[in-house]
């Protein structure tokens, strides 16, 4: 039965990726594009593959924060299991790669993967709230349609959201436990004690928020995270011969692709990173034809370096790609 809801969520995030990228190449004229790929200024990607790779080095340098209550954590072994992790992403369906992100971090470490899963979830509201305070900046200093302000709008009440959820759990941590232990009091012994076992691990894994320095710490590299995705995104500008776009435009580029991202997708989000991509570009008057080059180039930049370094990390640390992919299946 679990098998089968599997598959049928894979086959939809399949369904919808197919959608968006009917949609992103609708009207497309291919002798355009072919036309855009043949004057592409080359030289600029080696600044978009070097600033891909510093958002995952403050990715794993910053998630050593998230367990500094628990113990020090190796910055190698933080560094190959987010590689691995959004490897994993690339490849497989459903994004399992936060699952296989927190399986390889508790394997390595001997950590609870219920903890690191939570850590991850920590992780992606941090990263909610740094992208809002960029959108903030970016609607300071350009002014959009009141269309694109609301989506902004929309994500900013769905993480404020889910941060006071995650505050809360915390602040009454105990008595969570205890409603938690009393639910699973009625269900049957080895799956009550399983489901409580993760919750009180997860619920431990939001240590971090009481302790302000690491807090501060943490936003402050969530900043540093996402300019450094930015300038990979702005780098990309020149490559495609649109230098007349600044960096505000990056900014707000890399928010549409991160919106896009969000939404459940086929493996490495085909179709809707290029749709994402595409709208964004439009918003600056952007021709559909260059949008879906420089959407393809991006796409492969932001493909190519996690699955190659991912991997290198797979054979090191002697993974099997099968074993990464059983971990991704299973609950933490």
């Amino acid at each position: 039965m679990q098998e089968k809801v599997k598959n049928k969520k894979i086959w939809i995030g399949i369904g919808i990726s197919l959608i968006f990228l009917y949609f992103a190449l609708k009207s497309i004229e291919i002798e355009k594009v072919l036309k855009v790929f043949g004057e592409i200024n080359y030289i600029y990607i080696f600044p978009v593959i070097f600033f891909t790779i510093l958002t995952y080095v403050v990715r794993a340098w910053r998630w050593r924060y998230f367990f500094r209550h628990v113990k020090p954590i190796r910055f190698s072994s933080l560094f190959s299991a987010t590689m691995i992790g959004f490897m994993a992403n690339n490849l497989l369906p459903a994004r399992i790669g936060e699952l296989v992100r927190a399986y390889c971090i508790g394997k390595k470490e001997n950590i609870s993967k219920s903890m690191s899963f939570a850590t991850i979830v920590l992780e992606r509201i941090f990263d909610g709230f740094s992208l809002l305070f960029l959108f903030v900046i970016v609607l300071i200093f350009y002014p959009f349609p009141e269309e694109i302000k609301r989506i902004g709008y929309i994500f900013a009440v769905i993480y404020f959201v889910a941060a006071g959820i995650l505050i809360s759990i915390k602040v009454w941590s105990q008595q969570v436990m205890k409603i938690i232990d009393f639910l699973c009091s009625y269900l049957p012994n080895s799956l009550g004690k399983a489901i409580a076992g993760h919750t009180h691990s997860f619920i431990s894994g939001l240590e971090v928020l009481k302790n302000g320095w690491d807090v501060f710490f943490i936003l402050f590299y969530s900043i540093i995270l996402w300019i450094a995705s930015a300038l990979s995104v702005y780098f990309m500008f020149p490559c495609c011969h649109l230098g007349q776009l600044s960096f505000i435009n990056a900014l707000f580029l890399l928010i549409m692709i991160t919106i896009g991202l969000a939404i459940p997708g086929a493996p490495s989000s085909v179709g809707t990173f290029q749709y994402f991509t595409m709208l964004g570009l439009s918003v600056f008057g952007v021709d559909k034809n260059i949008g879906l080059t420089f959407a393809i180039i991006l796409h492969i930049t932001q493909w190519v370096v996690p699955v190659f370094i991912g991997w290198f990390y797979l054979c090191k640390e002697q993974i099997s790609f099968g074993e990464i992919t059983s971990s991704g299946g299973k609950n933490v």
